[in-house]
Order: C-alpha cells, then structure tokens, then sequence
C-alpha cells in the first residue's frame, strides 16, 4: 500500500489525469466494452495488452492526451498506473457473461465495429436528475449505516463506487487532476485497494442503490446545467459517505488513512460545497447547442 501511495503522489500530472480518466469512465460504464468506448471518446489512447499463450487481451496500455494541446503522455500499462485500476481490478465491476466478454474482446481487437449505445450518446438538458443523483446518493448512505467498519471487501467496494463519482464530478468541472474533487476521488481510491473491492458485496445487492444512476447523470447531464442547491446538497451526501468510509477507518484502528482522506477530502469539499451553492443558477444556451449535436458519443465532461 505504502508503495502505491508514494507512486501516486510522486509522478507527473499526466499520471494523474489518466488515473482520473479510468476511475470516471469505470464508474459509468455497465460493461468492459462500454468502458473501452468511453476511454477512447476522451481522446485517450487505449490499446490491449494481449496475452501470448491464448490470444485474450488481459490487460491495457494507455496514454492519456491533452485535450486543448492533443500532446501525448507517456504509455503506461495497466500494471504500472496504480490505484486498482488494472483491467482485471476493473473487470470485477464489469458485466461478465460470454456475451459481454466477447464484445470486449471484439472492441478491443476491431475499433468502432461496433457503434456505441444510446446509452452512451444520450446527452440530458434537465435540471430534475441533479435531484435523481441526490436521491440515490442519500439511499446509498443509509445502505452504509448498517454496514459493520469490519466487512473490508464491503467498504472497498463502497469506496470504489464514491471515488468513481468524484472522478466524474472532477471531469465536469476541474480543468486538471489537482481540484479538490479530484483529489478526494484519489484518495478515496485509495481505500478501494481491497482484493474485489470492485464487485458488489452480496450484503449490498440490490434493491440497494450503487451510485450506478448517479455516475450517469454525471456523465451525461450537460455541464452547462445547473440547479445550485440541489447540487450543493448533492456535495453535502458525499461528504456524508466520505465520513462514512472515514470513520470504518478509524474504527479499525486505521487512523493515518482516515486522517489522510479526512484532510484531503472532506475540508476541501465543505469549501467547494459552499462555493457551488451561492453559484449562479443554471444556463442551457450551451447544452441546446450541444444537444442539436449530440449523435457523436459523448465523454464524462
């Protein structure tokens, strides 16, 4: 752990960027090739790493790219970027039929011979799902209550769903890797370094919420819309399950990591929760235009 963590912070901001890209496209993405198509959408370099005794792609290499430069980072393996994010981490979260395997395998192998769901194209101008993905966030809390702080697989997962929709909200708005959404997505990550974090604990099946619906709204509700409160409030709910994961932490002796999450995260999303509610209230003239053209998939921004 103590190893990733300094890896983490020591590197370049490219490194950065790219590990913020995976979380976010992984948390809206219900299958591996949805996931492959939305990494691609950002622009970002993703090839497979293939295996040499069977042909199946069992990992990735990817180089994020500069948006307004189009400059390349550096090519990275899914087993050099850290944070559980290697491609057999993220298939635990994935759909794992041999339907959904086999189109991995064919998106992976044959680009774009496959063209994106309406799912991953819809682009939504209505300021009511702000309410939606505070709803779900507010039930995934009261799912977390009653979760005992020494069911670990259970607080990894949980940890890996509220890094993901950090990492969604840092896209929406922080222009780097180094705004306080991005930073807490990082080091709520971090507590999601648990074997299997990323599939679903049986205690939290469903009908319990998995911030799936919230990921969505996130990633595919214009940036242009607003409803301040709302989305203030919707701040508030993660802070609350921020704290959750903190206090599973301390409860199990843990004290340098909630520190380290409590310091990073919850302080810097208290100021970012005021700052949001007293913004100006939304405008839609950008998201009409958007939405006039919305038939090329859209990315987690």
């Amino acid at each position: 752990m103590l190893g990733i963590e300094r890896l983490e912070f020591g590197d370049g901001s490219d490194h950065r960027m790219l590990r913020r890209t995976l979380r976010a496209t992984a948390a809206v993405s219900l299958s591996e090739a949805e996931w492959i198509r939305r990494m691609r959408a950002t622009g970002t370099i993703l090839q497979p790493r293939v295996s040499v005794v069977d042909g199946y792609v069992a990992g990735y290499i990817a180089q994020w790219c500069d948006a307004h430069s189009a400059r390349l980072g550096p090519a990275i393996t899914d087993l050099e970027v850290g944070a559980g994010l290697s491609l057999f981490d993220l298939r635990e979260g994935w759909e794992s039929d041999a339907h959904a395997m086999a189109a991995a395998q064919t998106e992976w192998k044959l680009p774009r011979s496959v063209g994106p769901s309406v799912r991953e194209t819809v682009l939504w101008g209505d300021t009511e799902l702000w309410a939606y993905a505070l709803a779900e966030v507010q039930g995934f809390n009261e799912t977390l209550a009653g979760v005992p702080s020494s069911e670990r697989t259970a607080w990894g997962w949980a940890a890996s769903r509220v890094a993901g929709v950090l990492a969604l909200w840092s896209w929406r708005i922080e222009p780097d890797a180094r705004g306080p959404f991005a930073v807490a997505a990082h080091e709520v990550g971090m507590s999601a370094l648990v074997a299997g974090s990323r599939s679903r604990p049986p205690k939290l099946r469903p009908p319990a919420p998995d911030l799936d619906k919230a990921a969505f709204v996130l990633a595919q509700l214009c940036r242009e819309v607003h409803d301040p409160p709302t989305e203030s409030d919707l701040v508030g709910e993660l802070i609350v399950s921020i704290t959750a994961i903190v206090k599973a932490h301390s409860e199990r002796g843990e004290m340098a990591r909630a520190s380290r999450i409590n310091a990073a995260a919850v302080d810097a999303l208290e100021s970012t929760r005021h700052d949001i509610r007293t913004a100006s209230s939304t405008s839609v003239i950008g998201c009409q235009l958007r939405l006039r053209h919305a038939a090329s998939p859209s990315q987690p921004s």
